[in-house]
């Protein structure tokens, strides 16, 4: 369970934790604290750096001194938060939690929304060693009205992403295509959001043979899924919107073209795209943003079976191109592929940004830290390079050509789904997506392949599922002009 957090004008003496944010390594000032306490905060003030969190113990207490320095980002702040939160845990029963009044309303919040996303766990499926009790932390602030409208809408896109993590780290035999169209369902049951859902006879029956093929060999047929949110004050009817597309794999062998061991172990989470996209939907329609937005979710298990698609296969898609199949573990730009095509023929759209979990280049590029960013538009590069300063969800930019286009060609079909090029298959990957863009609108391709599962805990996330990309789109979708 996440920990509770609550803003308050008067300091919380009966906790079990006390944190005193120390701005600029000097002592804070009117500390009414015990003597004991304030005399190791004189000792130690000095040693804490901006980014750094100090522990020791008075009068059967835990002390936490966080480092802050003046003009920190709001970002880095919810950083120091995040460590806060997991030196909290190196102490056992820490169940109150009270902060110093220290901080402004804006950095107040900023340190609580970072304690509240690293306090994320998932342990729905464990029947021992859960953990006991629920972190209740108490920020004590000037401003707390302030402080409480700040942390609102912050909480409501941590919310959000915990709504993708959790999706994330469902196991598939739990989320497949069917289930997981049943849980958007539910999560959007009382939001503002137009739900529309395509089961395989209807996906037959338009045509979508390229993500109806890579669910073809499993006996949980895909899904599409569409939504819509239109939260705008002012509508005018020529004003178009703006378009998500998520790639939903709820589990991927590879097919025919079976993943190793190694490389299918937490296959579940190839529906990051997707998770990252719904989770988004939500938190537009929960902070009631003033935007116009659809979205496109494509479903699908790729499996083994008798009748499952395989290399050689030519495809007809959606969109009438035809696709040569190389290798049936290049799966997702065919999911991708359809939705693209339906979102755009029936609201055409202003811009298109979709996400997905789709190369293991783009991982070899930029590792796991980082998610690429592909398109010919310079506006939507810039916006998605710079946005990371404040999302957190960091890209980089890598190139989408002609040259790389030109690798898509196919001998028998319009295009194959894999380069013969060994080489910039990250690339490729975006130019084979660029191929469902109609000419002239705005697009841009992120994958995030290596960022939507943590191997390793960060300030923000621990491991699993990262929700990687919900505070990305969300700052998109709200900024975007």
């Amino acid at each position: 369970m996440p920990a509770t957090i609550t803003f308050s004008k008067t300091f919380e003496t009966k906790a079990d934790a006390i944190v005193i944010p120390v701005i600029d390594q000097k002592m804070p000032k009117g500390l009414s604290l015990p003597a004991s306490v304030t005399k190791k905060v004189k000792d130690t003030v000095a040693d804490c750096k901006a980014g750094e969190c100090q522990t020791f113990t008075a009068d059967d207490k835990g002390v936490f001194l966080v480092g802050v320095a003046k003009g920190t980002s709001s970002l880095d702040i919810e950083k120091i938060g995040g460590k806060l939160f997991a030196s909290l845990l190196g102490l056992k029963k820490i169940e109150k939690v009270s902060v110093v009044d220290v901080l402004s309303a804006d950095d107040a919040a900023a340190l609580a929304n970072g304690l509240y996303l690293r306090s994320y766990d998932f342990t729905k499926y464990k029947t021992k060693d859960k953990k006991p009790g629920k972190m209740v932390v108490k920020v004590t602030v000037a401003e707390k009205a302030a402080a409480d409208r700040a942390f609102k809408s912050m909480k409501a896109l941590s919310d959000a992403v915990f709504v993708a993590r959790d999706f994330v780290n469902e196991p598939p035999n739990v989320l497949y295509p069917e289930s997981y169209t049943a849980e958007i369902k539910k999560l959007l049951k009382d939001a503002p959001v137009k739900l529309t859902v395509f089961d395989e006879k209807k996906l037959d029956k338009m045509g979508a043979g390229a993500l109806l093929a890579v669910g073809k060999g499993s006996e949980r047929q895909p899904r599409l899924v569409i939504m819509e949110y239109d939260g705008r004050k002012k509508k005018a009817k020529s004003e178009k919107p703006l378009a998500l597309v998520g790639k939903g794999v709820t589990f991927d062998t590879g097919g025919y073209c079976l993943k190793p061991r190694d490389g299918i172990v937490t296959m579940k989470m190839d529906m990051g795209g997707s998770a990252a996209v719904v989770a988004t939907m939500k938190a537009l329609a929960e902070t009631q943003a003033d935007v116009h937005v659809v979205a496109a979710v494509a479903l699908a298990e790729n499996m083994i079976a008798g009748n499952a698609y395989r290399v050689d296969d030519v495809l007809t898609s959606l969109s009438g191109q035809t696709i040569e199949v190389i290798n049936t573990d290049a799966e997702g730009r065919l999911c991708l592929a359809d939705a693209l095509t339906y979102i755009q023929d029936n609201y055409d759209p202003r811009a298109v940004i979709d996400v997905a979990t789709l190369t293991g280049a783009c991982m070899a590029a930029l590792g796991l830290n980082m998610a690429g960013v592909f398109t010919p538009e310079k506006k939507l590069e810039q916006f998605f390079w710079e946005s990371g300063k404040e999302t957190g969800d960091d890209f980089w930019p890598l190139p989408v050509n002609d040259d790389f286009n030109k690798l898509m060609d196919s001998d028998i079909a319009d295009m194959k789904n894999l380069s013969s090029s060994p080489f910039g298959g990250a690339s490729t990957a975006a130019a084979f997506l660029q191929r469902f863009i109609t000419k002239g609108r705005a697009w841009a391709h992120l994958d995030i392949a290596g960022v939507a599962w943590r191997k390793d805990t960060t300030d923000l996330c621990p491991k699993g599922g990262a929700g990687f990309g919900v505070r990305a789109l969300y700052h998109w979708v709200t900024h975007y002009k």
